[in-house]
């Protein structure tokens, strides 16, 4: 009997799989910007970069650690609540209002850029992470479930209805399938053939 498992911290091949491209998608974006020639890069951005990807990475460790064993046999949303809006709201909200840049809030608008490309590094990686270990969960945790050895559940938000009609099928589908292969070993009288 087939079973897709829970969505927020099981994924199938289709979300397994589609992290592992956006992993690649997301390298390729860093790398395009790190090593074209529109971008003139100094040592310092390559710094701030290597610091901040270490900076989110510690952050989203030390979070997991204090409060991860707390999110344990609650609702997926919690989990995302703390570990994804936090890095949406990076990502996206810069967009909107450049005042809401991190570069801006520490006074050191030159972080702004590389601080953006190690937070897209450290999801690309986590995509890795995320493909390798089967995990369905939130991106900005699979580093530190990795550390810990640990899965919390937490949604993927973008993926989130990949995840759903993913175990949808999988859960309903896959249980017929078994149901069929039953049927083809008995016989019409209920014994085997």
């Amino acid at each position: 009997m087939a079973s897709y498992g829970e969505v927020g911290v099981n994924v199938g091949s289709v979300g397994r799989w589609t992290r592992f491209v956006l992993g690649i998608v997301m390298v390729l974006i860093v790398a395009s910007d790190f090593f074209s020639g529109t971008h003139t890069h100094a040592m310092t951005s390559y710094l701030m970069m290597v610091l901040s990807f270490v900076g989110i990475l510690g952050a989203y460790t030390v979070v997991h650690l204090l409060i991860g064993d707390r999110l344990s046999g609650r609702s997926a949303w919690w989990g995302t609540m703390i570990f994804v809006v936090p890095a949406m709201f990076l990502l996206i909200a810069p967009s909107f209002n450049s005042s809401l840049q991190i570069g801006h809030w520490l006074n050191l608008p030159a972080l702004n850029h590389p601080f953006q490309i190690a937070l897209l590094s450290y999801i690309g990686i986590s995509f890795f992470f995320q493909w390798r270990a089967k995990y369905g969960g939130c991106e900005v945790v699979t580093i530190p479930n990795f550390i810990f050895r640990k899965n919390y559940g937490s949604y993927c938000v973008p993926l989130l209805p990949l995840d759903i009609a993913e175990k949808f099928i999988v859960d309903k589908f896959g249980n017929r399938d078994s149901s069929v292969d039953n049927s083809r070993t008995s016989s019409p009288g209920g014994g085997s053939a």
